[in-house]
């Protein structure tokens, strides 16, 4: 077994990613600038095309409520707002700058999905309990799995020893990864967090989205991404990442989500939206060539 130590070190120092691509960081300037307009961001973003079709990917989720579809990153920037705009583009582009090829081991599309999806259903959690910063439950819940990138590329061999006991056993997924590795993707996780300098607080909850109950520093936070995070699976189906995946009680309790008919209708209300978001994506409503041709047209 790889030393957890070992394996820390590599995620801290060998792995070689720089804080925020060029166009992020220069979004990122413009949106604390009063001055900047939306014409003026727009073009920044649009020469990022991968950037561009996440943009326009999380803008069109029936989570904003807009009741037509949003073709061009104008148009997004006003819908999103400021605020909201500068925690996707700082989120995406740390989490795309993992991204790896699709393969019969890693599959990027539901990556991405189910990162989104908890990444809004921890947002409108936050938003629907009066949690007072809920663009951090999204940017938490839109990271909180970056470490099965980390485990995918940088150690392959590993990583599918642990996609082999799950598949081929009850273990779930952390379990497998304790088998094989001694730690777990949330722990990569947390150590990435650090590496880009996360506040400590974030670092705290995607390092423990599996076990919320051992936050200290924001217990209320980490319990948003884990509850968001189990949402997702619930409505969405479960990732290979996440089987056998449950809610934490204390994570309920401490949302105040423990009653069972609470629950229940929560999760009707955000299926509701999570499958509406599916339906406009089997229309093709996510394609970035058209959302990139419409901005520049």
């Amino acid at each position: 077994m790889i030393s957890p130590e070992l394996i820390r070190e590599k995620v801290q120092s060998v792995v070689q990613l720089q804080a925020l691509p060029a166009v992020a960081t220069k979004v990122v300037e413009m949106l604390d600038n009063p001055k900047t307009n939306t014409s003026a961001l727009a073009r920044i973003i649009s020469m990022d095309q991968a950037l561009t079709a996440k943009v326009l990917k999380i803008a069109n989720s029936p989570f904003y409520g807009f009741p037509k579809k949003i073709s061009t990153i104008e148009f997004a920037i006003i819908v999103l707002g400021y605020e909201a705009l500068k925690e996707i583009v700082i989120s995406t582009s740390l989490i795309g700058s993992l991204e790896e090829e699709s393969n019969g081991l890693f599959d990027t599309r539901a990556f991405w999905d189910h990162a989104i999806a908890s990444g809004v259903l921890a947002r409108r959690l936050a938003r629907d309990l009066g949690y007072r910063v809920s663009g951090e439950a999204f940017v938490g819940g839109l990271l909180h799995d970056m470490g099965v990138s980390v485990l995918s590329r940088y150690y392959r061999d590993e990583y599918q020893r642990i996609v082999g006991i799950v598949r081929e056993t009850d273990l779930n997924f952390v379990e497998a990864e304790e088998t094989v590795l001694g730690v777990t993707h949330a722990e990569v996780g947390g150590w990435l967090a650090e590496r880009w300098f996360l506040p400590d607080h974030l670092v705290e909850a995607v390092s423990l989205h599996h076990a919320p109950a051992n936050a200290t520093r924001n217990p209320d936070l980490a319990a948003l991404i884990h509850c968001g995070d189990v949402f997702a699976c619930r409505i969405m189906g479960t990732a290979e990442f996440d089987k056998g995946i449950e809610f934490d009680h204390d994570a309920l309790a401490r949302l105040q989500l423990n009653d069972d008919a609470r629950k229940e209708e929560y999760m009707a209300s955000y299926s509701s939206l999570v499958q509406a978001e599916l339906a406009q994506l089997a229309r093709g409503a996510d394609a970035p060539e058209e959302g990139v041709r419409d901005h520049e047209g």
